[in-house]
């Protein structure tokens, strides 16, 4: 795990001082070491977060023999030793026992079809000093994250953003804004500055080192996998999906340097906890959150899972102080503000997790390939209201139920807009001159005919990767490596074939996950009220000091949304929940999040 810059343009020399910017915009993601090639026409920038065969040898950035090839790289390669042996079976010696140079040898053996090998989550940039051409890509699923600015005949990719903001001003890119707003997250190549985008996962980038052109083409889709088996049993489904689950946690668990499991309590990070026990002989070392006796702590499951399998546990106490200190600090990794609120306490435990390992396993991703959320049980209510809704105007149907979810739909595409949607309407009040155009969740759902796999297209696409982005950049915030094994392509390859009414076939959600589950986890864990990491954010905007000392922004006259929306509305929306009336709350923390990544811009530009 690293983070790396890489600068290309042709007959370029780049300022010194600029590459040291660059190297210490990017020093947390790998404190380990680091290094920079530096030649004209181009710049590899990496920081090292060794994993992997942790020796100097294994540093990068990584150059072949012959130095025709230098290889910048982040993440872990899961299938190495497989594609290590048989890159020995043609000739090839290895000097380091880790993936990099399999990585940096695979690429001089097979060229870019390299990409269509590897199983791993990665970010790459390779430089062929031979054809003056620069290869670069990113693992199906956006795992890691990487960010492109083509700016003329310069062509920039890096790990975050900060790095590119070095050579281009960082403003906030109005539709991205709109997303943020009404989803929390910008999705597809919004990056949330204009300018520099997100590089679609499993792309490549060709750049050509004489002319600077850049191009490219998707060598995996993961939404292709969406392609389910009718004849497929239910037997069948859970066997295959067993076999795949326990083959991707073992897969996770490759390290030369330890590693730890973020055990929240709920299903899928206590399976993850409980499969790499099994697989270890009980030696787990794991972190979990405690809220201090709050409804939403769930620290009684976690003790279930620790007392059957005798886990080294941390149990950390974080609370409403901690947080609202945090949030600054999780917007300026994030950059942007969060997607959850979880991410604040995530980074915060991983601040912990770093004084006893660098690597942690989650649960990320088993809701998405497992059918773990409410609305994926309720389609066919989603469905109708859908249908119905668009018989009238949004705003003349009742806003009281049994006539507010038809309301909630009216209008909008229910897919697309199923996984955050509740915001819309007040965004709009606020936002006047609000233009919301979700066109990546419209593309993907718009691909399939039938509504559930358009809801899943989605979720497993732009929410997903919400989810990912936040778990990579609030752990690297504390330098710590993340491993998601439910986000693993042969785990999906198998997950998306199972048909829709096996693998949500009922009222339960995740039913084939926790039928597998059943083995190593307590029922009353399993078959519970799914919490989702819920904070009691209501309780502390209420309090001034706590959440609350944040309202005052959102009214000040240096407030960075008042460019963007009604101020007196805003005022309204704060001095209501002031004197009691608390409804508005989620509106106010999505607003306050936004407000706070705003003004942490370099010299809180604000300007469109």
């Amino acid at each position: 795990m690293c983070g790396f810059a890489a600068l290309f343009q042709p007959g370029c020399k780049f300022d010194p001082k600029l590459l040291d910017e660059i190297n210490s915009d990017l020093f947390h993601r790998g404190p380990d070491s680091g290094d920079v090639v530096d030649e004209s026409g181009f710049v590899l920038i990496v920081r090292r977060l060794a994993i992997m065969d942790p020796r100097a040898g294994a540093d990068q950035p990584m150059s072949d023999p012959t130095g025709r090839y230098t290889l910048a790289y982040n993440g872990e390669i899961y299938n190495y030793l497989d594609l290590r042996e048989e890159l020995i079976g043609r000739g090839v010696r290895f000097k380091t026992t880790g993936d990099t140079e399999v990585l940096l040898q695979g690429f001089m053996a097979w060229g870019e079809e390299v990409v269509d090998k590897l199983e791993g989550m990665y970010a790459f940039a390779i430089v062929d000093r031979l054809k003056n051409r620069a290869v670069v890509a990113r693992d199906p699923f956006g795992i890691k994250p990487l960010y492109l600015l083509h700016k003329g005949s310069l062509v920039a990719v890096a790990s975050e953003m900060r790095p590119l903001t070095r050579l281009h001003e960082a403003r906030p890119d109005p539709v991205a804004l709109a997303e943020l707003l009404c989803f929390a997250w910008a999705a597809g190549r919004l990056s949330n500055l204009k300018g520099i985008e997100r590089v679609p996962g499993g792309t490549i980038l060709s750049i050509d080192l004489k002319s600077g052109s850049c191009g490219e083409r998707r060598f995996c889709d993961p939404l292709d996998t969406l392609q389910y088996d009718e004849s497929l049993s239910e037997g069948d489904a859970r066997e295959r999906s067993i076999d795949a689950v326990s083959s991707s946690v073992r897969t996770h668990l490759q390290s030369d340097v330890g590693y730890a499991v973020q055990l929240s309590g709920g299903v899928d990070s206590s399976l993850v906890a409980a499969m790499t026990s099994v697989e270890t002989g009980g030696h787990v070392t794991t972190f979990g959150v405690d809220l201090g006796g709050s409804v939403y702590d769930e620290g009684v499951y976690r003790e279930k899972v620790v007392g059957r399998y005798g886990m080294d546990h941390h149990e950390i106490a974080l609370d409403g102080e901690s947080f609202a200190d945090a949030l600054p600090r999780a917007c300026f990794h994030m950059e942007g503000p969060v997607p959850h609120g979880g991410c604040v306490m995530l980074m915060l435990l991983c601040d912990e997790i770093r004084k006893v390992t660098k690597v942690v396993l989650t649960g990320e991703g088993a809701d998405e390939f497992f059918g773990g959320y409410q609305r994926h049980i309720i389609l066919k209510g989603v469905k109708a209201k859908e249908r119905i809704g668009r018989m009238l105007p949004q705003d003349l149907w009742p806003n009281f139920w049994p006539f507010s979810g038809i309301r909630y739909y009216a209008g909008i595409r229910a897919a697309a807009f199923s996984s955050s949607s509740e915001l819309i309407a007040d965004m709009k009040l606020l936002f006047p001159g609000l233009i919301l155009n979700p066109g990546f969740r419209e593309e993907v759902s718009g691909r399939f005919n039938n509504f559930q796999d358009r809801v899943y297209a989605v979720d497993q696409s732009a929410y997903l990767e919400s989810l990912l982005v936040r778990q990579d950049k609030m752990a690297m915030a504390a330098s710590v490596e993340t491993r998601v094994p439910f986000t693993h392509y042969p785990l999906a390859c198998v997950m998306n074939k199972i048909p829709r009414n096996v693998l949500v076939g009922g009222k339960t959600p995740k039913p084939i996950l926790k039928k597998i589950a059943e083995k190593y986890l307590p029922n009353d864990l399993l078959y519970r009220r799914k919490n989702g990491f819920l904070l009691p954010y209501d309780e502390w905007l209420s309090n001034p000091k706590l959440l609350g000392r944040y309202l005052d922004d959102l009214t000040s006259p240096g407030s960075r949304l008042e460019a963007f929306g009604d101020s007196d509305r805003i005022k309204k929306l704060v001095d209501d929940f002031r004197a009691g009336r608390k409804k508005g709350w989620k509106t106010l923390f999505r607003l306050i999040n936004v407000e706070t990544w705003l003004r942490g811009l370099p010299n809180g530009t604000v300007g469109l």
